[in-house]
């Protein structure tokens, strides 16, 4: 069954994700990234299920073990020093915990946006964006549609190739690079083809042209009131707390004490419930359909 959270109204997803994204990257507190991290990897799962655990694994995992390295070879603030590195800097306890840190915020983000690029489909960034800035939002949309176009397309032309023995995996290693130019020239070929396409397309419907109306089937009804009406309580709940600046966690030059007071779990269990609303709408959803279908 159609998850629940994608026939929402496009206002009340667009909401949701940039106020998700925009705590988990501005918040820098460990336990507001441990609970974006997870509530976004649990939604990517429910939504891509293989897929997204296997981009998590090949991509997002090893970019973020990257920049969890990276931060502690450049970066030599802290007080607590482990031990020295070759070129005599110091390795630090909080430039390693902070590199952990980023990598956690990074794959957080990443998965946030696994999420919504199954969530919004480019129908709906044009209903957003159309009226405002139409070319903008023509550009998102064809972007988001370009890139999994793009990887279906590389898939068919290795697997042709390889019945042909033309693959990157088959020969020496000079026949395999040249095997892997000669995909990614006729991919960027392909590409370019489709440009054109794609540019006669819009000319012969008129895009661009005075006057030219559009249509959609989005209606905003009272389920997304309610919805963006939750998603507005829980943000504001944040954005006092961070004002407040009961969110504050410093790394430098000291790690700060994680807040375990009653206005603090607070935060933290709002900021949960935030995060979880588009996977507990999609299993209230998913039980009240196989409900219905047992009766039958």
């Amino acid at each position: 069954m159609k998850n629940s959270f994608s026939s929402y109204h496009p206002t009340v997803q667009a909401a949701y994700f940039f106020l998700v994204m925009l705590f988990t990257m501005f918040i820098m507190h460990p336990v507001m990234l441990v609970i974006s991290l997870v509530s976004a990897f649990c939604y990517a799962v429910y939504l891509g299920r293989k897929r997204s655990i296997a981009l998590f694994l090949k991509f997002i995992l090893p970019m973020s073990v990257l920049v969890g390295i990276l931060n502690p070879l450049f970066n030599h603030a802290g007080i607590t020093i482990l031990t020295y590195l070759p070129d005599g800097n110091p390795l630090t306890l909080e430039s390693l915990i902070f590199g952990c840190v980023s990598g956690a915020m990074f794959s957080a983000v990443m998965l946030w946006c696994v999420c919504l690029n199954r969530i919004m489909s480019s129908d709906r960034v044009i209903y957003l964006f159309g009226r405002i800035t139409p070319k903008s939002g023509l550009l998102i949309s064809m972007i988001l549609r370009f890139i999994p176009k793009l990887s279906s397309q590389f898939k068919k032309i290795r697997a042709a190739q390889k019945c042909i023995g033309r693959d990157i995996t088959q020969g020496k290693l000079p026949t395999r690079i040249k095997n892997g130019v000669r995909m990614v020239s006729m991919l960027m070929q392909w590409a370019l083809e489709n440009s054109v396409d794609t540019a006669d397309s819009l000319k012969s419907r008129g895009y661009g042209l005075p006057h030219r109306t559009s249509f959609s089937l989005f209606r905003f009804c009272l389920r997304d009131a309610v919805m963006l009406i939750l998603i507005s309580v829980f943000s504001a709940a944040v954005f006092v707390s961070l004002f407040a600046e009961r969110l504050d966690f410093f790394y430098y030059p000291c790690i700060s004490d994680i807040g375990n007071g009653f206005s603090d779990i607070a935060v933290y269990i709002i900021f949960l419930m935030l995060c979880i609303m588009p996977l507990t709408a999609d299993i209230k959803e998913d039980r009240k359909w196989n409900a219905l279908r047992s009766k039958l």
